[in-house]
């Protein structure tokens, strides 16, 4: 049985033909990268919202400006990461790609952009494990108000049917299988119905108070 090697993730460059687009694009395929170069900064965004890259690399050739709209876009409207690749530098223009969210500036003369390949998968590398952690963190954090939400459902039903925690959770939990919900929808659906409840006995207590104010 024949194992295929996993897929690397697509890299999108834009440059010109005087910057090192082409040939960067060549070095990283032949790393087994899936590469696509843009001449235009509107075709590589058209790119990006209909398949989003593992990575774009902006060329910048003989020290010249590169659009740095173009890189904070990438970053927050897509959350696709980027760097900057020249073949010189300048003070203002590493701080720019830093403030633009870039994940690295590299500078590589025509002659040896690979020497720039392996700062490219690094960066590439970091990003995933970053965007990775991230994932953890997110789903841990769900998962923490999902139980939360449950738990404060549970409290509910033992406050009000003097019930004790399993049997407040066995309440809840076959609530759910009769309704065919998941036990987390089902508690949320309970504690948003408590809180309309609450809202209603609140404006009643409000009217009566008022009325009481108005006859004094």
């Amino acid at each position: 049985m024949t194992v295929k090697s996993p897929i690397k993730p697509p890299i999108f460059i834009l440059g010109n033909e005087r910057s090192g687009a082409r040939p960067i694009a060549e070095l990283l395929r032949q790393r087994g990268h899936e590469v696509s170069v843009y001449l235009e900064a509107s075709d590589l965004m058209l790119a990006v919202g209909a398949r989003a890259p593992a990575l774009v690399i902006l060329c910048v050739a003989g020290g010249g400006d590169w659009e740095c709209s173009l890189g904070v876009t990438l970053v927050t409207m897509f959350a696709v990461p980027f760097i900057v690749l020249a073949d010189s530098w300048d003070e203002s223009g590493v701080r720019t790609a830093a403030e633009s969210g870039a994940l690295c500036f590299l500078v590589g003369a025509p002659t040896r952009l690979q020497e720039c390949v392996p700062a490219i998968i690094a960066a590439m590398a970091h990003h995933a494990e970053l965007r990775e952690y991230q994932e953890r963190v997110r789903k841990l954090t769900q998962a923490l108000h999902d139980a939360r939400t449950i738990s404060t459902a549970c409290g509910v039903l033992m406050e009000r049917f003097r019930l004790n925690r399993r049997e407040a959770f066995e309440r809840l939990r076959a609530a759910a299988r009769a309704r065919r919900m998941r036990l987390l929808d089902s508690a949320a659906e309970a504690l948003a119905a408590l809180e309309s409840i609450n809202a209603l006995g609140a404006r009643d207590r409000d009217a009566a108070h008022s009325s009481v104010t108005k006859t004094r």
